[in-house]
């Protein structure tokens, strides 16, 4: 195969295009990454010092897609990169945080770079070695919020599923001048983004809610899903329920209070997220602390917990078989502070995902149906291909 030709490829992955940070897992539970879903319409031209680097840091992309119709998203830079450019910035907060996920541009130009990314690492000895454009074949799964999946999930698959989208990576270190086209089969349809939270805390933890009844939160940068399951994993679709809380509209307040000190100490909301998850309280600049955040932090994480538990507590009594109620996903790890000071007055049975893995139970639960749902599906492949084979040598001549 020469440099110049096409290089053809099928990927497995899941993404979870959460309102903070995008997450994917691609091939196996092993290959993940995350970046900040932050936008940046790029703002006069970009030198590189050195083309080195991580590419995730550098994602600059130009994307042609019939899911993508503004010209202000057909160049743009993602993630860590975004953060801090002086061009137009995106980030899901106010106006943006009051549209639906489905509907959001934001959502398709995440979910195209995040792919072409993931298509690019599978295949970085071949781009090493010259090859600049790849043809892949995308099994996806992703999942909407609970108020969205009714209402929106045909439109979303139609997005998705119609047409071939392009991406190409302008000045990503180690992608430069690579362009990945996609086409994308959705085998387990769009999920709900609660359940396939649950699916993975089955599967991979010693809670075995499959024995109990439940209710679990999954608490994002914008919505927040409900979901209620009784015993053997049977979702409750007339309990379930879903409600914005805004937790990234209280994080950009904190940020404007922060950087109303005079000087831009935090770069986007996402970076703040970032410091709460870690317990970061204290900025830095030159080596000394320049501002504690701890009280503002703590002034507006409680009013947001308060907000949160009593969402989860109106839905939760109404159901009687729920012994537990969990928490999962960024939310959950960002506020879980400020919940479990409430609850220590109230004592209910609430629990919490580790720290570790609660923001990828959504990512790492669709992973795993879908990976599920590949292998039925060629199990059942290879079963009738065996049939027909059968038949055939049975017949006479």
């Amino acid at each position: 195969m020469t440099k110049n030709e096409v290089l053809t490829t099928t990927i497995t992955l899941s993404i979870d295009n959460g309102s903070s940070h995008v997450k994917v897992i691609y091939d196996h539970l092993d290959c993940s990454f995350i970046f900040p879903n932050v936008l940046a319409q790029p703002f006069g031209e970009r030198f590189l010092l050195m083309e080195q680097g991580d590419p995730l840091d550098f994602l600059d992309v130009q994307i042609t897609s019939p899911a993508i119709e503004s010209d202000q998203y057909r160049h743009v830079y993602v993630g860590n990169l975004a953060i801090g450019d002086e061009g137009i910035l995106h980030e899901i907060v106010g106006d943006k945080a009051v549209q639906k996920k489905a509907q959001r541009p934001e959502t398709m130009v995440t979910l195209l770079t995040a792919a072409a990314y993931a298509i690019a690492k599978q295949n970085e000895g071949a781009i090493q070695k010259g090859k600049k454009r790849i043809k892949a074949a995308v099994n996806l799964g992703t999942g909407l919020p609970i108020r969205e999946i009714t209402k929106f999930r045909d439109e979303f698959a139609r997005k998705i599923t119609g047409g071939v989208h392009s991406v190409t990576f302008v000045t990503t270190p180690g992608f430069k001048g690579v362009t990945v086209e996609m086409e994308f089969t959705l085998p387990t349809d769009i999920s709900i983004d609660d359940v396939s939270g649950v699916y993975d805390l089955e599967a991979t933890s010693k809670s075995h809610l499959s024995h109990k009844g439940f209710g679990i939160a999954d608490v994002g940068g914008v919505d927040m899903d409900i979901a209620f399951f009784r015993p053997g994993l049977d979702l409750d679709q007339r309990h379930s329920t879903g409600a914005k809380i805004y937790l990234n509209d209280a994080l950009e307040s904190i940020r404007n209070e922060v950087n109303a000190q005079g000087e831009e100490l935090l770069a986007s909301t996402a970076e703040l997220t970032l410091m709460l998850i870690n317990k970061e309280y204290e900025i830095y600049a030159e080596g000394k602390v320049v501002f504690d955040m701890t009280s503002l932090i703590n002034k507006h994480m409680r009013i947001l917990a308060e907000k949160v538990l009593k969402f989860a507590r109106s839905s939760w009594k109404h159901v009687r078989y729920a012994n537990e109620f969990w928490f999962i996903g960024g939310g959950a790890v960002v506020l879980q502070p400020w919940i479990e000071k409430l609850n220590a007055e109230l004592g209910l049975p609430i629990r919490f995902d580790t720290a570790e893995t609660s923001q990828f139970r959504n990512v790492r639960g669709t992973f795993l149906m879908l990976d599920h749902a590949l292998k039925h599906e060629n199990e059942a492949a290879a079963g009738s291909a065996g049939k027909d084979t059968a038949d055939s040598g049975s017949g006479s001549d």
